[in-house]
């Protein structure tokens, strides 16, 4: 595009004043040669002259041709469109989300090709290695935006790529550690708000993730119904739900259910006996399909059960039972995994045993242990609130050598609990977490908030259990314990406002080997009493707690490994933190680390956390759908420790269309992470016009004066000064 602009070097008036001095010159020496010479003559003699004046104010207006030159083509923006099952979902009358893509794709391309090319790409699982759309298939085509991200991104590199666009419906799960492109991802989302649905689905399941062979769950399932219009409404009455479990290539039913939608939701409960045989079982929950339904997709729900031998045992011992013990064998009880064994007394020389036996715990009938080999019956052990004087010293010194060896204990609060119990000076005073002041203690009744820290956000127990936290409006507990600051190397989970004071209410520490915890209250057991929401918390928080204080997953004799996330999938990154037991000179202790996958091995770096103590790192790249599995040696010099090995499940844990509604706020995230922008299908207009404003800012404004311009100025001068010497000689004045 050109425009032509004026860039005149002298004040208005003194340009007109030169104006009218040339032209009056011009009519002075017409009129002078017209006295001597024909008309036709003179005209000749002045064009020339008259030429040239134009030249002059020409060059004194200094004339400016403006010129914008379109970008340089050199790059591309590539457009990746979801092409999985679930954008087959007609969530508007008469056309789907795919229809609506391609509708959306088409005009991107024709608001932006004669800027810019446009690459086509379209994805699933993967990206399609073809410019053009892939056949569409009759199996279910699952969507993995992690793996294709990293595909895409292999292929847009920063020289050839100006940005990356992705068209989708988000999915199914979210991606907590996307590997991106290293060019600008903007995302557009499609899919209409659910409130304008007709559609039953199932909303979630609640089973334990792993359960001992054999032995019988519970499943429940939660069932929604979106109801439109009334007369779909009045076609959903009974519908059948059943629980299947996968048997080589086929589904078998285990159980069935018919579930009556009187309201929006509704629950299905089953009755599963565990598999005999250890190691993953897939299992599903089916809803039957109701006729005018938007889709069928999320009437089914993929669970895995990880079935094992083995058992998490776990002591609590108290002077009596009473609500805590009788809530916290409730949060245990929904864990198949976790038996409970329950030591109370009874008289001063008289004990109870309730709950799962093992074969010897006889000694327990006479107490609490007083060797560690008893208590190494246990992996986790729950101490009551009572005086310290009702401990004998050989049990003081066998709960130390049981945690500093790998055990883990929890201490409840309450008025015979820390300082209040005299528990200062005794030899199990460096198991609590925060310090412990006879003098000082307190024990204070009332409501007091609370809060997770920020700190605790990402530890493994906190996890989920924050999220739930964080969805209510308040969480409060009627008691705490007042004790002196936390001690260095604990980390406060939990903490309350008491007054104007932030006082830790659970806090957790490492001791030798193993991990000991603090719980500053004794009316914790009343958030099962207090909501469903809040009775899911505790329940949680229990469960979380003896299961990743005890490393019940991933411990061996030295060496302990968290994983931080319970499951990846493709594009994601794993990160394992790993620690060793026992005291290593330096050099002496060298860790090598391998990840195997489909037949190949490479090595992974294992390296030391700075300020932790035998405590190292290391980080797996999943880039594909597979089975991981990481194989990790320790030595000490040339002797071998020990080894561990953990097969690590890479892929998608929900089935296609489980969640047909648009997580705007991952998109938004994702998009942001990428450096890009976000918009919603019905915000796709001003997607197109940011983008061609990004285009129209890397085009080239010159500003060229038209006395330079190729020397055409020069040259026009030349000849007229040319023309004039031939007019003379023509007329015989030379």
């Amino acid at each position: 595009m050109e425009t032509l602009h004026w860039r005149t070097h002298l004040h208005p008036v003194l340009a007109a004043a030169l104006i009218l001095i040339l032209v009056a010159w011009m009519i002075v020496l017409f009129r002078r040669q017209g006295k001597n010479r024909a008309w036709q003559q003179t005209v000749w003699l002045l064009l020339p002259k008259v030429l040239i004046v134009l030249l002059l104010i020409l060059a004194y207006f200094d004339p400016i041709r403006r010129v914008i030159q379109p970008p340089q083509r050199d790059k591309k923006i590539m457009v990746l469109i979801d092409d999985s099952s679930s954008m087959a979902c007609e969530d508007r009358p008469g056309i789907s989300r795919a229809q609506r893509t391609q509708t959306l794709s088409l005009d991107l391309t024709g608001e932006l090709s004669d800027l810019i090319d446009i690459e086509t790409l379209w994805f699933a699982t993967d990206i399609d290695s073809h410019t053009e759309r892939a056949a569409p298939q009759d199996s279910i085509r699952g969507t993995n935006i992690g793996k294709s991200l990293v595909s895409a991104g292999q292929r847009a590199k920063p020289s050839e790529y100006l940005a990356m666009l992705l068209l989708t419906d988000g999915g199914d799960e979210l991606l907590r550690t996307p590997q991106l492109p290293r060019v600008p991802l903007h995302v557009a989302s499609l899919g209409t708000a659910p409130d304008s649905w007709n559609d039953l689905s199932i909303k979630a399941i609640d089973v334990p993730a792993v359960v001992e062979a054999g032995t019988e769950l519970e499943v429940k399932a939660e069932l929604l119904g979106r109801f439109a219009s009334q007369a779909f409404q009045a076609s959903v009455t009974t519908v059948p739900v059943r629980l299947e479990e996968q048997v080589e290539d086929d589904w078998q039913v285990r159980d069935c259910q018919f579930v009556h939608f009187e309201e929006a939701v509704a629950r299905a409960d089953f009755t599963l006996e565990a598999p005999s045989e250890p190691g993953i079982k897939t299992f599903r929950v089916r809803a039957e399909s109701v006729p005018g339904e938007l889709s069928d997709l999320n009437n089914t729900r993929h669970f895995n059960l990880d079935v094992r031998e083995d058992t998490l045992h776990v002591l609590f011992f108290a002077q009596a039972l009473g609500w805590d013990f009788s809530m916290i064998r409730k949060a245990l009880a929904r864990d198949p995994s976790v038996e409970l064994t329950a030591l109370f007394r009874v008289t001063e020389a008289r004990f109870i045993v309730q709950g799962t036996r093992q074969a010897g715990d006889e000694q327990l009938t006479a107490g609490f242990p007083q060797s560690k080999a008893v208590l190494d019956l246990f992996q986790c052990v729950i101490v009551g609130s009572f005086a310290a004087s009702q401990w004998q010293p050989s049990q003081f010194e066998a709960l130390v050598e049981y945690v500093r060896d790998g055990g883990a204990v929890i201490f409840l609060g309450g008025e015979q609990s820390f300082g209040l119990g005299r528990y200062a000076g005794t030899p199990i005073e460096p198991l609590f977490p925060w310090r412990l002041y006879t003098t000082q203690s307190d024990f204070q009744i009332g409501q007091f908030n609370v809060k997770v820290p920020a700190i605790a956000l990402g530890h493994p127990i906190m996890t989920e259990t924050s999220r739930l936290i964080a969805q209510l409006d308040s969480v409060w507990v009627e008691s705490a314990n007042l004790e002196g600051p936390a001690k260095g190397g604990a980390v406060t989970l939990l903490e309350a406002h008491v007054g104007a004071r932030t006082v830790p209410l659970v806090s957790i520490q490492r001791f030798g080997r193993g991990q000991s915890m603090a719980i500053a209250t004794n009316t914790l057991w009343k958030w099962r009493r207090a909501s469903p929401e809040l009775q899911a918390v505790h329940s949680l928080f229990w469960q979380q707690s003896v299961k990743n204080m005890t490393d019940w997953n991933d411990s061996q004799r030295f060496i302990s490994v968290k994983w931080d996330q319970s499951h990846y999938q493709p594009g994601e990154q794993g990160r394992a933190s790993i620690r060793v037991a026992g005291r290593h000179e330096n050099g002496q202790l060298h860790l090598r680390a391998e990840a195997h996958v489909e037949g190949d091995t490479s090595p992974v770096a294992v390296e030391p956390v700075m300020g932790s103590e035998n405590t190292y790192a290391a980080t797996l790249d999943f880039t594909k759908r597979a089975n991981y599995t990481f194989h990790l040696q320790a030595l000490t010099g040339s002797q071998l420790l020990e080894t561990y090995e953990k097969t690590l499940v890479v892929g998608a844990t929900l089935n296609e269309g489980v969640n047909l509604e648009v997580d705007h706020a991952f998109l938004s995230s994702l998009s942001a992470q990428g450096n890009g922008m976000y918009f919603p299908e019905e915000e796709f207009g001003s997607l197109i016009e940011t983008l061609r404003a990004q285009l129209v800012e890397r085009s080239v404004d010159l500003e060229i004066p038209l006395i330079e311009d190729r020397c055409i100025y020069a040259l026009v001068f030349i000849g007229v000064l040319i023309l004039e010497w031939i007019i003379r000689r023509k007329m015989n004045l030379l």
